[in-house]
């Protein structure tokens, strides 16, 4: 069964109801596993921007810092993938004027 829940894509909560007029969200309706898959997507980003090996044990490379991007932009693709693919039409709306995904607008 598919629940509503708002995505907060700036600080990656998914909430059940709407609590701040400052905060975009994206609406969606989604099962358990689904939200699921998108809460793992915010982890696995929060991952990746708070990862930290100290430069003396690990000197920084220009190709991981690449590879890092790289994987970052592949995520969000995912996030802003799903978001339309469970998005509601207003949040389908938001995305294509956005011109986020323009290659899933035409689906």
């Amino acid at each position: 069964m598919k629940e509503r829940y708002y995505v907060a894509v700036e600080t990656g909560v998914i909430h059940k109801k709407p609590f701040d007029d400052q905060v975009n969200y994206y609406e969606i309706e989604a099962t358990t596993r689904e939200h699921n898959e998108l809460q793992a997507i915010f982890t696995k980003l929060r991952e990746l921007e708070y990862e930290f090996t100290p430069i003396l044990l690990k000197p920084l490379k220009e190709s991981e810092g690449i590879e890092r991007r790289e994987e970052q932009q592949q995520i969000m693709t995912n996030l802003f993938t799903m978001l339309y693919t469970l998005g509601t039409a207003e949040t389908k709306g938001k995305l294509a004027s956005l011109h986020i995904l323009d290659e899933l607008h035409t689906t």
